[in-house]
């Protein structure tokens, strides 16, 4: 039996019929062939932050302590929150606590929930899937945009990712481990 699969080019949709769609157009812009994450700026509490990385991968936005330092917010800002978090490798990182600030995106004034914890990533901050939903957006890391529709749903709003920022991150994160990429491990086949 075949499963019938949706248009690849028609993402997402809402009533109002405008469509968020990509093809080969938007790759004009982009540096191929690439393997960037889509790392895009963003107006956090007022203030331009530059290297975040969208991840459809996080359950929660993060924080790293040096970014809220730099945002200068009082620490009496921060809430205690007894939940840490799991990495991709299951490891725990117990948070500092967790604080709401407000992102500008997509036209959009969002209050978010920010994990702020102890690490020292080459992003000043992860946003996770939570946001990326409620800015109603679609990340393709290939084409290097993350395309929201407007409050009202009226037009698309590009959000464009910053490939020379990914590459930084990138070379700070290789630098940081000191032997480059890690060995690929086989699997064991069951």
């Amino acid at each position: 039996m075949k499963r019938r699969v949706g248009s690849v080019n028609t993402l997402h949709q809402q009533s109002s019929a405008v469509q968020i769609r990509f093809d080969r157009t938007d790759l004009m812009r982009v540096q191929i062939p690439h393997e960037d994450p889509l790392v895009v700026s963003l107006t956090v509490a007022e203030c331009l932050v530059r290297r975040v990385l969208v991840d459809p991968g996080s359950s929660a936005n993060i924080m790293p302590r040096v970014t809220f330092d730099r945002l200068e917010i009082k620490p009496k800002e921060l809430k205690f929150t007894g939940n840490p978090l799991l990495g991709f490798d299951g490891k725990r990182v117990e948070p500092v606590g967790t604080v709401e600030l407000v992102v500008r995106a997509a036209e959009r004034d969002l209050v978010e929930s920010f994990v702020v914890v102890e690490i020292y990533p080459s992003y000043n901050l992860l946003m996770g899937r939570g946001w990326i939903h409620r800015v109603q957006g679609v990340p393709l890391t290939l084409h290097q945009v993350m395309r929201c529709l407007s409050p009202d749903g009226s037009k698309v709003i590009d959000i464009h990712g910053d490939q020379v920022a990914a590459k930084e991150c990138y070379s700070v994160t290789l630098r940081a481990a000191g032997k480059g990429k890690a060995p690929i491990q086989p699997v064991d086949a069951q």
